[in-house]
């Protein structure tokens, strides 16, 4: 896949981001390419692992959000 078809992760939702990931895991422990390929996808990798976090961590604050309003 070129760079250019690459969507960018910080627009990713957390379904997107996780499937990506885990076909770069898949194709990194599978040693499908070359050594540079290898870096350019765990770099990437790297950006959609920071874009679920972030996802969670918004998702975890909404639902503390609720429960607070819950129980006033």
């Amino acid at each position: 896949m070129s760079d250019k078809q690459l969507a960018k992760p910080e627009e990713m939702t957390f379904e997107q981001a996780a499937d990506e990931l885990d076909a770069i895991v898949k194709r990194i422990d599978a040693g499908e390419a070359d050594l540079e390929m290898m870096m350019k996808e765990h770099t990437r990798g790297q950006l959609l692992v920071k874009q679920c976090r972030k996802l969670l961590a918004s998702a975890e604050q909404q639902l503390k959000t609720i429960e607070a309003n819950e129980l006033e």
